[in-house]
């Protein structure tokens, strides 16, 4: 990077676990940060750098009234920037590509000029709704797939849907139903024909049936018709059925509205030949934008515009490789990094520059040919725009002007600037298992009418590693996510969705360790346990537990400072002088998980086995005291992973991008624990991965391609077999050769 470039400078960078930096950015350049899960990479990019730029504009528009979440000596000629996180907290399904990113206005001012109708006839979210579904564009259903196990005999009651706790109520009533209907129950769901199918799922029985049954080590009597569980989830009414109805509906497109979420008289209104209103609203951006072309020839001078925004967002879509979407897609089923790449769209498609553009890992997610794609997008942005990166991806590290490296490890570890040599010996990964040669005979397989898999059905094989790659889009999450819940019961899958919790929720309450730590100073302290809780009798009762105690406002701004009675704690003294080994209760918090397992406390099997789980996973420098809200999204979902593998019930976990986030040494560590879950708890493991190390160690490995509106199976089987098929790509980036390391 060259001197004459305009410094931003940054100095005494100590913002959470930040040793005390100082770092530059140069205008008109990118900045890549790279460093090991957990080494600060955010907490430089957006909680100060990021964060800075925010405080310093809001000085000026909003009264001084700002959050400061870093802690920096000085800073010089900050820009302003906009921060791009792989993060995605909307759940408001009413909610579109084309409302949020304000599209809505050129749409209905198009749609209506043609149309000659009322412009609120074209607002989906007001009087232009369809009546049928609200607006929303599908209906949830009663699902057969989410609702029959059919594997089961009747006798054995086939209908996930139905309360477990009235099992051998419902087996009574199902063989008295059948024996009515001349059905033989003895027979499973599978064998009967389509009419006795019928019957079972929308019949109702002609008398009330009174049967005595156990629940609960009681006998119990109970008196009902026979009501079909498809039935029965329509009407909503009968107490039979289990309270979490979604779970066994799916979404179904709206018949009414065709998925224009507009009435039937206004969707189907024609604006070309053969391109109507519900085409707008409903066609992929690819097929769109040639449409709209089309009707840009004919349509009035006045309208150009407004068309040309619209198409321009399409193409800046279609560059960020989203041309699968359409303008009426929920924002809140779009993963984190689709939510990203629509922005960066948006910014590619707008007219402000010189801005510092700041991006969270661009290139995950996305399928290896279309990282190049990325990366000429990021070198098209930085000619008018800074950019700052965090990534793990190599070419763009390459390809960056200056890099920030962080290391040396993760949590009070982490935080210090370190050489390019000392990143790459952090990257040296080692893993010392073999990918499997081969996989288990055992082999369920997943038919689904929601992703349409041309010419053959995804093979599952059970207790081994299935890995799903391929473009974005192509229904990989909608196969974790939706899919198979409805098909496994004792699956789990595990997002890439932040953890659940709020502002005071820390590594130790949400692993639950902390109640095992409570407990285990009660029992050998001889001491009630609500003592050891900084909500219950142990809370200090000058702050209640807070550590802090209010010291007046500032304009609307309430000002805080460390209470001096428990300094900060939020415990009575007594409670921090009762202690275990020399230790006290909040000295344990202040602890990370290995020194937690190396001070030999001897706690309870689940705590051991919570910390062991979560040391095995790369995460044993996480102090028991942080705040979720302060962890990685590659720490969330490895903490949400050791939360599933500490539930013995599931035996079968979906991971979503586990390697996100990580570099080679943190996904070795995971990979290993995968393997010996697999190895010694036969579980079976389905993952969506593009990261090529990941797959490399897969035993059977998917690859999937959209086309339209459907999915294509181009592969599946075995990587030895994955390596001498010409026709997928994805072994094009797959090491020919793997062995132990």
């Amino acid at each position: 990077m060259g001197d004459s470039m305009q410094r931003i400078t940054y100095k005494g960078i100590k913002t959470h676990n930040l040793k005390n930096i100082d770092v530059d950015l140069y205008k008109g350049g990118m900045t890549c940060i790279a460093g090991v899960s957990g080494s600060g990479k955010s907490s430089l990019a957006f909680s100060t750098i990021s964060g800075i730029s925010q405080a310093e504009y809001d000085k000026m528009t909003n009264d001084n009234k700002v959050e400061i979440n870093y802690d920096v000596d000085s800073y010089d000629d900050v820009i302003m920037a906009v921060p791009l996180k792989q993060l995605n907290f909307n759940v408001n399904p009413r909610s579109t590509v084309m409302s949020y990113f304000d599209l809505q206005k050129f749409v209905i001012y198009v749609v209506g000029s043609i149309t000659g109708l009322p412009l609120s006839d074209f607002n989906y979210n007001g009087d232009g709704r369809c009546r049928e579904c609200q607006g929303l564009g599908y209906k949830q259903q009663p699902d057969p797939v989410s609702i029959i196990d059919y594997d089961k005999k009747i006798c054995e009651v086939p209908f996930r849907c139905w309360q477990k706790s009235y099992v051998d109520f419902f087996k009574q009533l199902l063989i008295a139903y059948c024996d009515e209907c001349g059905i033989d129950s003895n027979k499973r769901f599978k064998e009967l024909s389509e009419k006795q199918k019928e019957k079972l799922l929308y019949g109702t029985g002609d008398k009330k049936q009174t049967f005595k049954y156990k629940a609960g080590g009681r006998v119990r009597s109970k008196t009902s018709y026979y009501i079909g569980p498809i039935t029965g989830l329509e009407k909503k009414t009968d107490d039979l059925f289990s309270h979490n109805r979604e779970q066994y509906c799916a979404q179904k497109k709206c018949d009414c509205c065709n998925g224009s979420r507009l009435r039937a008289k206004t969707a189907t209104k024609e604006m070309i030949k053969g391109f109507t209103v519900t085409n707008l609203y409903t066609e992929d951006l690819d097929t769109l934008e040639k449409d709209l072309k089309k009707l840009k020839k004919k349509a009035a001078k006045n309208l150009h515009p407004a068309l040309e925004n619209i198409l321009s967002f399409i193409t800046a879509c279609q560059k960020v490789g989203l041309g699968y979407l359409n303008l009426t897609r929920s924002i809140a089923s779009l993963s984190g990094g689709e939510l990203q790449r629509l922005r960066i769209a948006q910014l590619l498609s707008g007219k402000m520059h010189d801005l510092l553009i700041v991006l969270d890992e661009p290139t995950a997610s996305l399928y290896p040919a279309e990282v190049d794609i990325i990366i000429d997008i990021m070198e098209e942005m930085r000619k008018k725009n800074t950019l700052l990166v965090v990534e793990h991806n190599e070419k763009v590290i390459e390809r960056s002007d200056h890099n920030i490296y962080l290391g040396h490890d993760g949590g009070k570890n982490g935080g210090y600037l370190i050489s390019k040599a000392e990143f790459m010996k952090l990257q040296e990964g080692s893993l010392a298992y073999r990918f499997f040669k081969g996989f288990s005979h055992d082999t369920c397989i997943l038919e689904s009418d929601y992703v349409d898999y041309s010419g053959s059905e995804l093979e599952i094989p059970k207790g081994s590693i299935l890995g799903l790659c391929g473009t974005s889009g192509c229904g990989k999450t909608t196969i974790l996510r939706e899919i198979l819940p409805k098909f496994y019961e004792d699956y789990l899958y595990v997002s890439q969705k932040p953890l659940k919790g709020n502002s005071f929720t820390t590594v130790a309450t949400y692993t639950k360790l902390l109640d095992e730590i409570r407990i285990y100073f009660a029992e050998i302290l001889g001491k009630d346990k609500g003592y050891f809780s900084q909500r219950g009798k142990g809370a200090c009762d000058k702050c209640g537990g807070t550590g802090a105690v209010e010291i007046g406002s500032f304009y609307e701004e309430t000002l805080f400072d460390t209470c001096d009675k428990c300094n900060g704690t939020g415990y009575l003294q007594k409670v921090l002088s009762w202690q275990v080994n020399g230790i006290n209760i909040y000295d344990i918090q202040q602890m990370t998980v290995d020194e937690l397992i190396a001070s030999k406390l001897n706690m309870s099997a689940k705590a051991n086995k919570i910390l062991d789980f979560l040391s095995n996973l790369g995460l044993g420098y996480l102090m028991l005291s942080q705040k979720v809200k302060t962890l990685s999204g590659g720490e969330d979902q490895r903490i949400k992973l050791a939360e599933a593998l500490n539930d013995n019930k599931y035996a079968m976990i979906g991971l979503d991008e586990p390697a996100k986030g990580l570099g080679r040494r943190e996904t070795a560590r995971l990979l290993g624990l995968i393997y010996d879950q697999v190895s010694t708890n036969k579980k079976t493991f389905i993952i969506a991965e593009h990261d090529t190390m990941f797959l490399d160690y897969c035993s059977y490995i998917a690859e999937l391609i959209r086309k339209g509106q459907s999915t294509t199976i181009i592969f599946q089987g075995s990587r030895e077999q994955l390596l001498n098929d010409k026709r997928n790509d994805i072994h094009k980036w797959l090491t020919t050769d793997v062995t132990e390391l």
